[in-house]
């Protein structure tokens, strides 16, 4: 019996089990009055005659304290044993009966299963065996042996007679200390499950709190590329509309008809993306995706800035999240392109790669850094393409080329869309 007092303490009984706690005693309390009832017209109910009265009280405080076992196990469990000596003592038939000896057993097992102070159990339980063995000795001392012809075992009566009673108490007395400290370690063990599942409920709903608010940043991080993509656009085509508007009318009226397709659809994107951050947006909403790149190109090329696309490998299904994580990509590099760079031409190539698992977009122009990217510092967009691959657990190739230009190339591991 080892970590007899951990320190755990079973929680104390529900209403339900304090109910049928009441039912189980004024049960026991009945049959042990019926017992004696029945007893008085055996014929060793003459041992009774005279102190019927008596032997209905010691019958009633041998079983009636189990209406409060698992409220006060410890106390129960001294109280049935003195009512047990006590009856034993004074009207020895009552001792005998069925209840009274269910009752001591299921006050030691109950007090061992449910016991919260398990140091004042182990007290109290080595003084009742103690005792109730000591009461035995006496007995056994005492009581003159019955009047039986000579047997023909190996021992004498007296000897038989004193191991087969020592044992079955041994059985017992030890039977119910041992299945009570069995049901108190499966009590403990059944909490413990409880709480890990506790613990493991409060980390998923952690978990799936934490996944929003991921998920709102990368909402974020696409709400800044679509305001810098449309508003980088649209600064560029007013500025060739300025220049063009004496000399060239038809120039400056198309620049104002791209500077109004653009700034409409970037107004359309930051409705979709403001919208998924609201509690009741669609999670079926179209976002970008590998379909959207060639209309991407389109849009972005213009009579500064020349875009070439190309395909590559056999396409494959891939999941939203690849999907957007790669138009998004391509945007950010494409925006880059027109405010941080000379170059007049750019290139990007999509890359369905022959594993089937993996999906390449690549960006490259042939300009030098102008502006703001002469400084050295990473720019917003830049650092949200790094995040977005490593949320996939992907690879990116980010930097000036050898033979002049800038190289955005970002590889991304898909998994088959459903």
């Amino acid at each position: 019996m080892r970590a007899l007092d951990d320190g755990w303490q079973r929680p104390g009984p529900t209403p339900e089990q304090r109910r049928a706690d009441l039912v189980v005693g004024v049960l026991m309390g009945l049959g042990s009055v019926a017992f004696v009832e029945l007893l008085r017209a055996t014929p060793g109910g003459a041992d009774l005659a005279g102190r019927s009265t008596e032997a209905y009280l010691w019958a009633l405080a041998a079983v009636l304290p189990l209406v409060v076992r698992r409220r006060f196990p410890i106390t129960v469990m001294l109280l049935c044993s003195l009512a047990f000596y006590g009856a034993g003592e004074r009207v020895p038939p009552v001792s005998y009966s069925m209840f009274v000896q269910i009752g001591l057993f299921m006050s030691i097992y109950t007090a061992w299963a449910w016991a919260r102070h398990r140091r004042a159990l182990h007290v109290t339980s080595g003084a009742v065996v103690l005792g109730m063995f000591a009461w035995l000795v006496q007995l056994v001392v005492t009581s003159p042996l019955p009047d039986v012809p000579t047997a023909a075992g190996l021992a004498s009566p007296a000897v038989a007679l004193t191991l087969i009673t020592f044992g079955i108490n041994i059985v017992y007395f030890f039977g119910a200390i041992a299945w009570g400290l069995a049901a108190h370690r499966a009590a403990r063990q059944r909490l413990q499950l409880e709480q890990q599942a506790e613990e493991l409920r409060t980390e998923r709903d952690r978990s799936a709190r934490r996944a929003v608010v991921e998920e709102r940043l990368r909402i974020a991080r696409d709400l800044h590329d679509v305001v810098a993509h449309h508003v980088t656009g649209i600064g560029v085509q007013a500025a060739a509309a300025r220049h063009v508007l004496d000399k060239d009318p038809a120039g400056s009226r198309e620049a104002l008809t791209a500077i109004e397709s653009s700034s409409r659809s970037a107004v359309r994107e930051m409705h979709q993306l403001v919208g998924l951050l609201r509690d009741d947006a669609d999670p079926h909403e179209v976002q970008p995706s590998l379909n959207g790149l060639r209309d991407l190109v389109g849009e972005v090329a213009d009579h500064r800035l020349e875009v070439d696309y190309r395909e590559v490998g056999e396409p494959f299904p891939v999941t939203p999240a690849v999907g957007t994580s790669a138009y998004r990509t391509v945007q950010e590099a494409l925006t880059n392109v027109r405010r941080h760079s000379t170059a007049r031409r750019a290139e990007v190539v999509l890359r369905y790669l022959r594993d089937g698992r993996t999906v390449e977009v690549e960006v490259l122009d042939s300009g030098s850094p102008t502006g703001a990217a002469l400084d050295g510092r990473p720019g917003f967009g830049l650092t949200g393409v790094r995040e977005r691959v490593g949320l996939h657990g992907g690879e990116c190739e980010i930097g000036p080329r050898p033979d002049g230009g800038f190289r955005v190339r970002v590889r991304l591991p898909v998994e088959a869309a459903s």
